[in-house]
């Protein structure tokens, strides 16, 4: 569904899978072509969406990216993508945020955390995610926090809708949210992690360790 979707209106589609034990490999589900680039982790760290979206932020090969999680859709992606493409006015130091719609929570409605449109440049102002919190569900706000600090601006797209085609892991039930969870999972800082991530939003730094695991790409 998600392929199906978002395919027809991109330049390219990079999906990262990031070699859950639970999940088949993506190539049993989709085959890359000339639009489509798979990688792959080969072992599971635990929760990683910090790796998987710096290595898809290594590979893209145009300016403009949208980041967005495997469940969730656009609602009106013509009107999406067209939206994308003809606004003149993008500014390239900007994080532009999605509406997101939910089912089941008391707030149907809200800014998406990490479903957004950025330029590649900005992107890297903060060296990417911080690949130091693999294995803790948590890393966004604070990545988020050091564009901003490192001269970013965020400017929510109120016309661009999306929904979540599932509730995250936080609001599942606990039998349901055990199955998700990898056992890798930490779930917990360790007392420098708070430190370290101060440290970067009040002086945010473009060189950091990243990709500091094994991946490959599917042909």
């Amino acid at each position: 569904m998600f392929v199906e979707t978002n395919l027809p209106h991109v330049d390219e589609l990079i999906i990262v899978d990031d070699g859950s034990k639970e999940s088949l490999s993506i190539d049993k589900v989709i085959k890359p072509s000339d639009k489509i680039k798979l990688f792959r982790l080969p072992v599971d760290l635990g929760f990683n969406s910090h790796g998987c979206r710096n290595l898809a932020m290594t590979k893209v090969t145009n300016d403009w990216v949208v980041m967005i999680d495997i469940d969730r859709q656009f609602i009106d992606p013509n009107y999406a993508y067209c939206i994308f493409r003809n606004k003149s006015n993008l500014r390239k130091d900007t994080r532009y945020r999605f509406v997101m719609h939910t089912e089941g929570l008391r707030d149907k409605m809200h800014y998406s955390v990490n479903d957004f449109l950025i330029h590649k440049d900005h992107f890297f102002t903060a060296g990417g995610y911080d690949e130091e919190l693999v294995g803790i569900r948590a890393g966004d706000r604070e990545y988020f926090k050091q564009l901003v600090s490192a001269g970013g601006r965020e400017v929510p797209l109120h016309d661009i809708d999306i929904i979540m085609v599932r509730l995250c892991t936080y609001y599942q039930n606990d039998l349901l949210k055990e199955r998700i969870k990898s056992p890798n999972d930490i779930g917990f800082f360790s007392n420098a992690l708070p430190r370290l991530l101060k440290e970067r939003i009040a002086n945010p730094v473009t060189k950091k360790p990243i990709l500091q695991f094994d991946w490959f790409e599917i042909t």
